[in-house]
């Protein structure tokens, strides 16, 4: 590896706030990236917080593979669904890190598909919350036009963020409220079937292990958000924490935990045969949903990577 360069030897829109060492050198061949997960950099953490619970996920799935199988149907399919998003969350993750220093194309079309990983990631697991996690009651009230107002929601949280990443630069305010309102937004209203049990699980007594380890989730995403969004602690620590240390990191930690007990906590409610008592869409109809869910995805991801490629010239 050669010598890493500081923030003033990098292009502008590789350069992270308050992270002033580490970067790497742009236009090196691929290999040279690929490689660079060996040395230690200022993405050195970031690949492996993400690398690390790839290699986890799989083996869970390995472990839940064999029950899932047993109970059938769509709300097997909706979870395996889920825990595929959960999978490809952490691998393009791990691409955009890894990858995005080549060039200013890279960084654009990296954390592009980084955008769509998060975006998938809500979809399944919106899915996932209302035919296996949720009430009864929050089911059939909802049920059919939900699955359509998530896919919509997704889109545009998917869309805006692709415009703030495009118009505005790291550590601009614009662009961390756009990402921060889009993503809390699509989010909020995924998680309202958890919230409505939560709230009647407490109202009823009945909290169980299983609720409690929903409220885990959603309690360490928001712990990591934070530092997501506030930078902290390089803001008060400039030069400090380029390698190890800085915000990002501990948001990757952070989320990486939230999403793995999310995980588990479907995996528990299909397994106690919580879904049985909801309604449960066709596998005509979810089968749909993804299908249009992905050509979305491909005519958005299309048209910002042909303006990455024209403004990384």
């Amino acid at each position: 590896m050669r010598r890493f360069l500081t923030v003033d030897e990098v292009p502008d829109v590789l350069k992270e706030p308050f992270v002033l060492t580490g970067y790497r050198p742009p236009h090196r061949p691929w290999r040279y990236y690929l490689m660079s997960i060996f040395s230690l950099h200022n993405e050195t953490v970031n690949v492996w917080t993400n690398i690390i619970p790839c290699i986890y996920l799989l083996y869970l799935l390995s472990i839940y593979s064999d029950e899932v199988n047993h109970t059938g149907g769509v709300s097997a399919r909706l979870f395996l669904y889920a825990a595929i998003s959960n999978f490809t969350l952490h691998f393009l993750s791990t691409c955009a890190h890894l990858l995005y220093s080549r060039s200013v194309a890279a960084y654009y079309i990296g954390f592009m598909f980084d955008f769509m990983g998060i975006a998938f990631y809500l979809f399944s697991f919106t899915l996932a919350h209302c035919y296996i996690s949720s009430e009864p009651s929050y089911a059939y009230a909802v049920h059919p036009w939900f699955p359509w107002v998530v896919l919509l929601l997704n889109c545009l949280y998917m869309v805006a963020n692709a415009h703030a990443h495009f118009e505005y630069g790291r550590g601009d305010p614009k662009r961390s409220m756009i990402q921060l309102c889009s993503f809390s937004m699509t989010y909020l209203f995924g998680t309202l079937p958890i919230i409505h049990r939560i709230l009647s699980d407490v109202y009823n007594g009945s909290v169980d292990d299983v609720t409690w380890m929903h409220v885990r989730h959603i309690l360490l995403l928001a712990t990591g958000g934070f530092f997501h969004a506030s930078e902290v602690p390089q803001r008060f620590l400039p030069g400090m924490c380029d390698v190890i240390g800085h915000g990002h990191q501990i948001f990757h930690v952070i989320c990486s935990a939230s999403t793995l007990t999310h995980l588990k906590a479907i995996f528990a409610d299909l397994q106690n045969g919580r879904h049985l008592d909801l309604v449960r869409p066709t596998e005509l109809s979810i089968a749909t949903c993804f299908a249009v869910l992905f050509a979305a995805y491909a005519y958005i991801i299309f048209v910002f990577v042909r303006k990455a490629l024209s403004q990384g010239k």
